[in-house]
């Protein structure tokens, strides 16, 4: 029987550290500084708040909890924030926590993926703590490229195809043996 677990790291690595992120990048960057942290409303997120946020989560979640990076969350300042911070200093604090979950999958083993999770109360396994992160970080990216196609018509209409045309998120189909 094929080992699935080196496939299983590899997908969940190319999703959360090239795919989903460069859907972010690629919205984030037809957007202007203003519209980075334009909100529809007082009970919405901007792109912004978006960004801080899953900075926020992967630096705990994965690269805290699975990569020992010595990192303190404050989860309600992600989205509390109101000064729109310049898009060079926001996108430095994304990329910096991307850097660091090329540092964590680098350490992760495939046989890691079967011990227990670090976060009991959430999940069983480590396998699981990584379909979490990959599930929180494609539902972000997704609410970001659609704020980017709202405020910037025709702009964003093949990021999600071509990000995972070119970065990994698709693989060539094997037949079962």
């Amino acid at each position: 029987m094929t080992d699935l677990r080196p496939v299983i790291l590899d997908a969940l690595r190319s999703r959360i550290t090239r795919v989903f992120p460069a859907q972010v990048r690629a919205a984030a960057e037809m957007l202007t500084d203003e519209q980075i942290w334009w909100r529809p409303n007082e009970t919405s997120n901007s792109v912004g708040n978006l960004i801080l946020h899953l900075s926020g989560s992967l630096n705990l979640y994965l690269n805290h909890n699975l990569g020992d990076l010595d990192y303190q969350r404050d989860r309600d300042a992600e989205f509390a924030e109101r000064r729109p911070i310049p898009r060079a200093e926001l996108m430095a604090t994304f990329e910096a926590m991307v850097a660091n979950a090329e540092k964590t999958f680098d350490a992760l083993t495939p046989e890691r993926l079967e011990e227990p999770s670090p976060e009991p109360k959430m999940h069983h396994y480590v396998v699981q703590d990584l379909l979490g992160v990959m599930s929180h970080i494609s539902a972000h990216a997704a609410q970001i490229v659609w704020i980017a196609k709202m405020l910037h018509e025709g702009g964003a209409d093949d990021v999600w195809i071509k990000s995972h045309r070119d970065l990994g998120g698709w693989t060539a189909v094997r037949p079962r043996t």
